[in-house]
């Protein structure tokens, strides 16, 4: 910018900026790029189940219902809402999702994931809040970290000299762990603890373990239903005219 240009444009500011009472205000000119134009940032959040009725809650005013809809995925667990569906500007996303909460997942309830006894005892010790009954807790880890087992193993073999072979394995594995406890902790974030039975079952090649619940199990598909059928609910209160689907 040429200094005669920069001169007339202050002059010019200078006489906005001074008030009826000939007081001029502060003045300051920047030099170089201007910052470039964005465009408006979208809304797009995920989080618990219920955060698009929360979203909702605070901000229905603002959105044209007839222009939202919601989404609910059974299988993927998630009910997701849309609003300026025809707004690439502003049109935003916030999604509620079911997720199984750290502790339940810590343990690899019904994941199949299997674990040496030592393995087992030691996350069994750091996480006994879990339990029902600490002392059962601790009696546990006690006997996981001295597992015995007694393995029979009886192997018959028949050679005819003809080419046909019989094999016989048979594995008996005793052990002084408890197959059966019980732990208290919620199944999912956002929810309240449940009490269930846990199983220990065993690996017959390498003796590792695992812990199964089908009452987890059970729970978990109760709990399912029932959370996002009382999200829709409350939505469809606050809302009537948001638009629900099905997937």
């Amino acid at each position: 910018m040429n200094k005669e240009l920069q001169n007339e444009i202050i002059k010019e500011a200078v006489l906005e900026a001074t008030d009826h009472d000939s007081k001029v205000c502060e003045l300051i000119i920047r030099e170089g790029k201007a910052l470039p134009a964005l465009e408006p940032l979208k809304v797009k959040i995920a989080g618990i189940l219920d955060s698009p009725f929360r979203f909702l809650q605070k901000r229905v005013g603002e959105i044209d219902q007839k222009k939202a809809f919601i989404t609910v995925n059974r299988e993927s667990l998630t009910i997701t809402l849309d609003f300026n569906e025809d707004d690439p500007y502003s049109n935003g996303q916030i999604v509620g999702v079911i997720t199984e909460h750290p502790t339940f997942k810590k343990f690899g309830i019904n994941s199949g994931h299997y674990r040496t006894t030592y393995e087992m005892a030691e996350l069994i010790k750091m996480n006994r809040s879990a339990f029902e009954n600490i002392q059962v807790a601790m009696k546990l880890v006690h006997e996981l970290k001295n597992f015995k087992a007694k393995v029979e193993k009886d192997l018959e073999k028949n050679n005819d000299d003809r080419g046909n072979r019989k094999i016989l394995l048979q594995q008996t594995v005793e052990s002084n762990v408890p197959e059966k406890f019980k732990v208290v902790m919620p199944i999912f974030k956002g929810m309240p603890k449940e009490t269930f039975e846990v199983e220990v079952y065993f690996n017959p090649d390498d003796l590792t373990c695992t812990l199964v619940s089908p009452e987890a199990n059970d729970t978990l598909e109760e709990i399912r239903d029932s959370a996002i059928d009382e999200v829709l609910h409350e939505i469809e209160e606050i809302a009537p005219d948001i638009v629900i689907i099905e997937k």
